[in-house]
């Protein structure tokens, strides 16, 4: 195998590992701040933290050794050889675009929403709207889960049509 080219896809799938496997632990957060509210801010911080320090840099990353190792192969994207990977790609970009234009954007609301003490004489329990905005983001993540687990499947599979 061509040096560049065993770089490259190293650095590409130890960059999938490395950025996507800390959001699947993100229900496993939510699910502890539900049952311990008092923990919510950090959770809400902490989530917040992962997806915009190394979820999204990372995936745009993804996206430039992605486009490094097309180049290295010299793949003709219009050929039949590479539907799966123009579906990939097609997939790649509806979910880097739905990470930072609503699901960031939800986890900084989150985030907001969490961080301050209620006013006095507020019922207790959660701010007004953390619910309805938790439910938001548990499907958002759920919306991006499945597209990376479609794109892990057609990388690996390379199903041929």
């Amino acid at each position: 195998m061509d040096p560049l080219l065993a770089l490259f896809l190293f650095l590409h799938v130890m960059g999938a590992i490395a950025v996507f496997g800390p959001t699947f632990a993100f229900p496993v957060i939510a699910s502890q701040a539900q049952k311990s509210p008092q923990n919510g801010p950090f959770a809400a911080v902490v989530s917040e933290y992962i997806e915009r320090r190394i979820v999204i840099p990372g995936a745009i990353v993804q996206g430039i050794t992605g486009v490094a190792l097309i180049l290295i192969l010299k793949a003709d994207l219009t050929s039949a050889a590479y539907r799966w990977l123009v579906g990939g790609i097609i997939l790649y970009l509806i979910a880097i675009i739905y990470a930072i234009a609503v699901q960031a954007k939800n986890a900084e609301k989150m985030v907001h929403l969490t961080s301050s003490a209620p006013p006095p004489g507020s019922p207790p329990g959660p701010p007004p709207g953390v619910a309805e905005l938790g439910k938001q983001l548990a499907r958002g993540g759920q919306i991006l889960t499945v597209l990376i687990v479609l794109i892990v499947i057609l990388m690996v599979t390379k199903p041929q049509v």
